[in-house]
């Protein structure tokens, strides 16, 4: 919309208004005054020469330098108000009518007070412009809408602040008059998108447009659907925003979808609640009613039964569900993700969204899988986007599902050297054993103190550790698999990181030995000061080495490649830089073609498990304290 184009723009604006009224509210809209009706039009006339004139000359008698901005002067020209310009300004003054605002509540210097030492520059234009602004709003809402002399843009534009006294927020600003126009006329249709009865020839296009933009999602034409959607959105219409939603969930794992919480809605129980609930333990939000619903006698049952689903997210043991071959993917999928096997579960989900099934009209993606503890972690914002560029819901060609291939890329163990803990957190100490050959569950059973806890995080783990119970716990570890587990040249792992890790390095054990019985195991500590290896065979240590500070030592038929002189040079100790443990790690990963996932181990959730104890008893003439600690 050019300025010199307000005359087509208004009258259509007028219309389209007038025709939603009478079909929204026909009563106000009989009541109308019968001269808008007649003309179907909500401005003046023009103001003519002589009153532009005059506005000029008032502005300058109040030393204000800059003429009067075009996008103002050609509406002017067009017509000397406007009438119902948004929800809050019924209206807006002709030429006669802009005066000095006055700053009647002396918002200028509340502003200035609170400008502190060293203010940006927008923000001490806008504490001096409640001194300095002219009125546009003629009767409104406790709303006023001010003109700025002192804000004006390259084009001569003024800046126009809406300020809203009822809402206690900050004036918004709009770049131009145009701007803010453009802005009431979106708003116009935003404050109706609701409303059923809110209808016109607009509407009507805008939701032909969604229905297309809908089909071309489901074809993979991501990028043209959620412009369209946004296009619809903005102008209030309410199936747009919760199709725009869902994509954005998927490609920027976050953000909600404006969906009624009803729990008879399978598309809100199964989809949108775990995207909300995840959402909101993320945010570390105290208050549950955001996610249970309105606390109201209506909603009493659906309460009830997304407490359940709430309690399941918080406790990780939550299980997202879809239809068919979809659905039957996702068990699978879970499955490999459980373990570690993050890449063989993204592919297998991959394969199966040709045959994903809606819940209904207004469903375009699977966003439930973001509040799966296992699966969330998986789709990733690029993996999200490749799941939206796929046909899907019988939009495109739905190919066999394949079985799932063998596991991850191996990521060997260097990636360790790099201190990448999930969440920023520091690992500055890891130890970790592997089993070649077993299942994960049999790894349990020859570890484990008790049954398997639920999956967790490297920060969730950390939170366990350094918890109050942790003495009467034990050692936790996470523990999952490096190829299928059912596999015969697979590799179980148990994995424990800390930010700090205190042990007697002459009481170092290696579990290796005793979980070895019947296969091969190897056993690896770090910290910022030691380095320990340990291989064992069929329940026999074999060999390994520690160094320790300045100290190292190395036991049993140790291969070459593996002596401390060769990957720790440094005779005072690990390098600072972890040039030596990269050395190391890359060594031990090269002569057992060992692995650990490092997506799952960094990014993802797997099982927990509280393990025997890594250090041996306290020997002749040491002592050993037990502490408890019970919080008050």
């Amino acid at each position: 919309m050019e300025i010199f184009e307000w005359g087509p723009w208004l009258e259509r604006w007028s219309g389209e208004w007038l025709d939603a009224l009478a079909a929204s509210e026909p009563e106000e809209f009989e009541e109308l005054d019968e001269d808008i009706v007649r003309s179907r039009w909500l401005g003046f006339g023009p103001a003519g020469p002589a009153r532009l004139a005059a506005l000029e000359e008032r502005v300058r008698a109040l030393g204000i330098a800059s003429p009067l901005p075009p996008s103002l002067r050609a509406f002017l020209e067009t017509t000397d108000g406007w009438r119902y310009a948004g929800g809050s300004v019924y209206l807006l003054a002709g030429a006669e009518d802009i005066v000095p605002y006055g700053d009647p509540s002396a918002l200028r210097k509340l502003y200035e007070d609170n400008l502190g030492e060293n203010p940006a520059e927008q923000d001490v234009r806008q504490a001096g412009m409640w001194g300095r602004a002219l009125q546009m709003s003629l009767d409104s809402d406790m709303t006023d809408v001010l003109l700025d002399p002192g804000d004006v843009g390259a084009d001569g534009e003024w800046a126009v602040y809406v300020h809203r006294g009822w809402s206690g927020d900050e004036p918004e600003r709009y770049a131009s008059f145009r701007a803010y126009m453009e802005g009431m006329y979106k708003d116009f249709y935003r404050s109706g998108g609701n409303d059923s009865g809110f209808e016109n020839a607009v509407t009507h296009e805008l939701d032909d447009r969604v229905e297309e933009a809908r089909l071309a999602c489901l074809r993979g034409e991501l990028d043209e659907a959620l412009a369209a959607f946004d296009e619809a959105a903005d102008l209030g219409r309410p199936r747009a925003r919760v199709m725009a939603s869902q994509l954005r969930a998927l490609l920027e794992r976050s953000g909600a979808v404006p969906l009624d919480p009803r729990m008879d809605d399978p598309l809100y129980a199964g989809e949108v609640l775990p995207l909300k609930v995840r959402n909101h333990l993320r945010e570390g939000r105290s208050d549950d009613r955001f996610v249970l619903g309105p606390v109201t006698d209506d909603y009493a049952s659906d309460r009830d039964r997304a407490a359940v689903v709430l309690e399941q997210i918080k406790g990780r043991t939550y299980e997202y569900v879809s239809p068919g071959v979809f659905g039957r993917a996702v068990e699978e999928a879970r499955e490999l993700a459980r373990w570690g096997d993050t890449d063989g579960a993204w592919r297998v989900l991959a394969a199966a969204v040709p045959r994903w099934e809606p819940y209904g009209e207004d469903h375009v993606a699977p966003i439930g899988l973001l509040g799966d503890p296992l699966l969330g972690p998986v789709i990733t914002p690029e993996r999200g986007r490749e799941l939206l560029l796929t046909p899907r819901a019988g939009q495109g060609e739905a190919a066999p599902v394949p079985a799932a291939t063998v596991g991850s890329t191996r990521d060997g163990l260097a990636w360790l050297a790099r201190g990448d803990a999930a969440g920023g957190a520091r690992r500055d100490a890891y130890r970790f054993v592997l089993v070649a050959g077993i299942r994960p569950e049999e790894l349990a059973e020859r570890f484990g103190t008790g049954p398997l806890g639920p999956v967790a995080s490297e920060m969730e783990l950390m939170g366990f550790q350094y918890g109050w119970q942790r003495e009467r716990r034990g050692p936790l570890a996470r523990i999952g698999a490096v190829g299928r587990t059912d596999a015969a040249d697979n590799w179980s792992f148990t994995f424990e990181s800390h930010r700090l890790l205190s042990f007697n390095p002459d009481r170092l054990t290696h579990p290796a030995t005793g979980l070895s019985h019947g296969t091969r195991a190897l056993t690896v500590w770090r910290r910022d000061d030691l380095f320990h290896f340990a291989y064992a065979e069929d329940g026999e240590e074999c060999y390994g080495f520690m160094v320790h500070q300045a100290n190292r030592a190395q036991w049993g038929d140790l291969p070459a490649e593996l002596t401390p002189d060769h990957l720790f040079p440094n005779p005072t100790g690990p390098a600072a830089d972890r040039s030596d443990e990269d050395r190391a790690l890359h060594a031990i990963a090269d002569l057992y073609e060992v692995s650990l996932p490092r997506f799952a181990l960094t990014q993802g959730r797997l099982p927990t498990l509280s393990t025997r104890p890594w250090t041996g008893p306290a020997g002749p003439g040491e002592g050993q304290v037990t502490v408890t600690v019970t919080p008050r």
